[in-house]
């Protein structure tokens, strides 16, 4: 049995306190948050398949989760273009419950801020950074890239009952109105430029719409392959501290449970052949193998945000994103076409 201490208590940080306790590991969670003030950021918006499978793992019956089924994403793009994704599982879950599920059992600890400077690292035979945009307990990254944005969970919205984005000219950012149910949803935008062009169209769209909640956080774009080392003493970064998060979308959830699990699988074969030695090497090649084409995807979106892309000069680029995003498209919850993708970024 071994020892961990968990900074964070954000999906990355419940689901693997869980799959930790399940092996019988020792797991305490400290969280720099109060109960009371604890919330999970993001617009709630995921793969139905991949969350389920990974809920079954928990033992969590991820159907109980759910609040609104997708069927369609409108996207209004620059210049007056409107495209439409046929949706194949993306959802919007009480992502709340879902990570104070998944904590039950487990010693977690609130308002406790885990530093460097205070923490005894000692104690744990190894302490898992899940602090996400933070990166609190690893050195800063010279390559981080960060989009300014906020959102705001809103209720009393009418006539909104399904997804709705907005793309920004150059990739430079996105609005969001993720539905979930019974006129309540999340909006809002990120923006390099912020602008937010949307959100204030929005409000004098559905004036009767109240927020309940503002939540200022910029998103990480780059990639793990920006973002090293993944350890440092007995801490290794898991999930989106380490870069786990699709650039083109900003999407992290599902990469970080993915993350998740790629720590585990090197967790249990490093203790079955070398006891309570955590192969850090294997681990480093397996985070960067899975998201290697990540790093394609953020080149393409800083390409296009300097005005530099080109179609032809950059068609193997272009090329990695379809053919993995086609492969996973199960993953992402949307249909994925080249043809459509290849419209997408022309538009922006």
């Amino acid at each position: 049995m071994l020892r961990f201490a968990i900074a964070g208590a954000g999906v990355a940080g419940s689901y693997l306190g869980n799959m930790l306790a399940r092996r019988g590991h020792g797991v305490e969670i400290f969280e720099a948050s109060r109960p009371e003030s604890h919330w999970p950021v993001c617009a709630w918006g995921a793969s139905r398949h991949m969350l389920s499978r990974f809920s079954e793992k928990a033992g969590l019956d991820f159907e109980k989760y759910i609040l609104h089924v997708g069927k369609d994403l409108r996207m209004d793009l620059p210049r007056g273009k409107v495209e439409h994704l046929e949706l194949r599982g993306l959802v919007t879950y009480d992502k709340h419950r879902w990570e104070r599920d998944l904590m039950k059992g487990v010693e977690i600890k609130f308002g406790t801020k885990v530093t460097k400077e205070s923490f005894p690292f000692e104690k744990y035979d190894y302490v898992l950074d899940c602090t996400g945009l933070h990166r609190t307990l690893l050195p800063r990254s010279k390559e981080d890239f960060l989009i300014p944005a906020y959102e705001y969970l809103l209720e009393g919205v009418r006539g909104e009952d399904e997804f709705y984005t907005i793309g920004y000219e150059g990739a430079k950012g996105y609005f969001w109105y993720f539905p979930l149910g019974e006129g309540r949803g999340y909006m809002g935008a990120g923006d390099v430029m912020k602008k937010y062009r949307g959100v204030d169209e929005f409000f004098v769209r559905h004036p009767e719409a109240k927020i309940v909640k503002k939540i200022g956080r910029p998103i990480r774009l780059a990639p793990p392959k920006r973002m090293e080392p993944f350890f440092e003493g007995n801490v290794v970064g898991v999930g989106e501290s380490i870069g786990t998060v699709f650039p083109m979308l900003g999407e992290g959830i599902i990469p970080s449970l993915i993350c998740c699990d790629i720590f585990l699988e090197v967790l249990d074969e490093s203790t079955k052949q070398q006891g309570k030695k955590f192969d850090t090497k294997k681990y480093r090649k397996k985070v960067l193998d899975y998201f290697g084409y990540y790093d394609d995807v953020y080149r393409i979106v800083r390409l296009k945000m300097d005005g530099k892309l080109s179609t032809i000069r950059h068609a193997n680029l272009l090329m990695s994103m379809y053919r993995h995003m086609k492969k996973e498209e199960q993953r992402f919850g949307f249909e994925v076409s080249l043809d459509k993708m290849n419209r997408l970024v022309n538009a922006l």
